[in-house]
């Protein structure tokens, strides 16, 4: 009896450790009470170890220590991964919110030009694009491009290709000298004469670019450069004009007929004007054209902006990676590394204390009996243990 007490005195100080037991655990009950004579807390003791799966039925098969530690390393690496997954989400997130915030400030120009313009109506005739102004100037633009194109085609064959029989034969028939837009068949001449007159043309339209350029340069140099080139368009033309002039009266001289100088005939100063005029305005409608269609530009490339950027937002938004998936691997690894036993915890509670109060079914052990299975009622409320299939974790884990 003395030994039984001591041996009582000395489990009461055993500290369990978390070492894995698998057992029969009625036999290892029965074993056990005998050992202590049931003592109440020793009994607590071993429902926890039971509890916390460091004492499982001898049927119990888990993960060995080596699939353990092929656990621990796969978590490593999903760790890793989910680490740089993060990162590059955090990267991508900032992207989105700096254009996110840029499309806040486009819209905000938008609507400061919106209240702007409800506030100043010079403002908005200024500023905002007219459809009919536009439309009326491009159609005129049109025209005048046909026209200009004829028209210097005709200037240039007429003044440097001569044919004086034509001439005089036209002024004897009293037609005088024809006109200066050139007729079907004189273009289909022109063209024989030299392809390179369908270019002259084009060199006038240069100087109508060069107008709107210049017209949009800061500086008042400018202006300086403006009548440089109005100077030097106006001697073309006066050369043109010159020389169709001295074409048909040197043709007349030679039927014997009067002539005239330069400034005194009409027909030069006409030659003169319908090409340098029609230029200084087809210059001017382009210029008011261009600048028309800036004024659409405007508001339609802040809108236009905000389309690439939440296009450019969704694409970012698509490079986002889900780590849900990779987390709850995770936590999956890690559960398997720290169950414990995968079984009935009632049943093996049960098993356990079957063979614990075995020892306790002489009468004169009634009390710690009781005692034992009041522990056990007591566990089980606790820890809300029903019957059924569960997985135990280990707290160690």
């Amino acid at each position: 009896m003395d030994n039984d007490s001591q041996l009582s005195a000395k489990d009461k100080n055993i500290s369990v450790t978390h070492l894995l037991e698998q057992v029969n655990l009625y036999d290892f009950g029965y074993e056990k009470s005998g050992s202590v004579k049931g003592d109440q807390q020793i009994y607590k003791t071993y429902l926890n170890r039971i509890g916390n799966g460091d004492l499982v039925d001898e049927t119990y098969s888990g993960f060995s220590d080596e699939e353990k530690n092929t656990r621990r390393n796969e978590i490593k690496d999903l760790e890793k991964e989910l680490v740089d997954t993060k990162k590059l989400n955090e990267k991508t997130e900032k992207e989105i919110e700096v254009k996110e915030n840029k499309i806040d400030v486009h819209r905000q120009d938008l609507l400061s030009i919106s209240e702007k313009h409800k506030k100043d109506y010079k403002a908005l005739k200024k500023e905002t694009f007219n459809p009919l102004k536009f439309s009326l100037n491009l159609i005129i633009l049109i025209f005048l491009t046909f026209y200009l194109f004829f028209f210097y085609v005709s200037a240039a064959y007429k003044a440097l290709y001569v044919d004086f029989e034509a001439i005089s034969e036209s002024i004897s028939q009293g037609s005088g000298t024809g006109s200066i837009m050139p007729q079907p068949y004189e273009l289909l001449e022109a063209i024989q004469y030299n392809v390179l007159l369908f270019l002259v043309p084009f060199v006038f339209y240069a100087f109508g670019w060069a107008f709107h350029i210049m017209l949009e340069m800061e500086k008042n140099i400018k202006f300086l450069y403006i009548g440089f080139l109005i100077t030097v368009t106006f001697i073309v033309d006066f050369l043109f004009a010159y020389i169709i002039h001295s074409n048909t009266e040197t043709a007349k001289e030679l039927m014997g007929l009067a002539t005239l100088k330069w400034s005194e005939n009409a027909t030069f100063y006409i030659i003169l004007f319908l090409g340098f005029l029609v230029y200084i305005i087809w210059s001017i409608l382009l210029d008011t054209l261009i600048r028309e269609w800036d004024k659409r530009g405007i508001t339609i490339n802040i809108k236009k902006i905000i389309k690439h950027m939440r296009k450019d937002i969704k694409v970012l938004q698509g490079k986002l990676n889900d780590t849900s998936k990779l987390e709850n691997t995770i936590a999956e690894f890690r559960e398997d590394i720290s169950t414990i036993m995968v079984g009935n915890l009632k049943k093996y509670i049960d098993q356990f204390t079957n063979g614990w109060i075995s020892y306790l079914a002489p009468d004169n052990m009634k009390a710690i009996k009781t005692g034992c299975l009041q522990a056990k009622k007591e566990y089980e409320e606790k820890h809300k243990i029903r019957p059924g299939i569960v997985k135990v974790i280990s707290k160690r884990g």
